[in-house]
């Protein structure tokens, strides 16, 4: 990823509550997509292809035990993309939004309703079954995303 930026973000909630309501807010946001999703470790890859920006990649993971979770996001610009000026900015911005999003969708200002869906990551168009969460997916859109990512 390029310009990537992160945030932790402490919520009392339960972890799973907290982790529902941001698959939530992926299955519900028109410009996302999801490209893995790991239900029982509570991770999610996504892909926003907005309007007016280059594509970003927001990585979710939640943490936590009880009524205590913490919400991780890491944001980058997709690194297939050229560089502009305002990735990192505009990655930051990204990161609040959806950060808002399930903070609204857990207090129930804005709720998005999420579907159950089967621990899986993208093979070009063929979902794979993701079966250890403490392993990186290897998510293929054109070549392996999770390699891009890391080589830059």
């Amino acid at each position: 990823m390029r310009a990537p930026q992160h945030d932790s973000i402490a919520i009392t909630s339960p972890p799973e509550a907290v982790f529902d309501a941001a698959l939530g807010v992926a299955q519900n946001t028109k410009n996302l997509r999801i490209l893995a999703v790991h239900t029982g470790g509570r991770k999610l890859v996504v892909r926003e292809a907005p309007k007016m920006s280059n594509p970003k990649f927001i990585n979710v993971w939640v943490e936590g035990e009880g009524s205590q979770a913490q919400l991780n996001l890491v944001v980058g610009t997709d690194p297939r993309t050229p560089k502009a000026l305002l990735d990192g900015r505009a990655n930051g911005k990204a990161l609040k939004s959806f950060a808002e999003r399930v903070q609204a969708a857990l207090d129930g200002s804005a709720p998005a309703p999420s579907t159950p869906v089967a621990d899986h990551y993208l093979q070009k168009k063929t979902e794979v079954v993701w079966a250890d969460p403490d392993q990186d997916p290897q998510i293929e859109l054109d070549g392996n995303i999770v390699a891009i990512m890391l080589a830059r």
